[in-house]
């Protein structure tokens, strides 16, 4: 199944410019993360810059992208990927978000905030 998770350190995935994951800290990271290859590339001239490829335990693959102060991961997930990328955002001091706004740790999903 198809589905999107986002690392970021806003509130909310989708204002991550508020409280951005800086694109050059990002770069930084993957480079030097040995799980991360650069596969691609994204943006034209002047805004290019790398998409990551991720193989999950599972052997699903799945990209990741920085996007307006946040990393966008697309693809298809199989077993439990917010272990693994709960521990990458954990590493970049931010959290790990779903697209219905469900949140994530490296342990599980968190309780609904109330």
């Amino acid at each position: 199944m198809g589905y999107e998770l986002h690392i970021s350190r806003a509130e909310e995935y989708y204002a991550s410019e508020e409280n951005p994951i800086a694109m050059e800290e990002w770069l930084s990271f993957a480079d030097g993360f040995p799980a991360l290859r650069a596969t691609g590339w994204i943006g034209g001239a002047e805004d290019r810059q790398p998409i990551y490829e991720y193989t999950c335990a599972d052997g699903s693959s799945v990209s990741l992208v920085w996007f307006e102060g946040a990393i966008d991961i697309k693809g298809q997930f199989g077993g439990d990927a917010y272990q693994e990328f709960g521990r990458i955002a954990d590493d970049l001091q931010a959290s790990l978000q779903g697209d219905d706004g469900e949140r994530y740790t490296a342990g599980g999903v968190l309780p609904p905030a109330r």
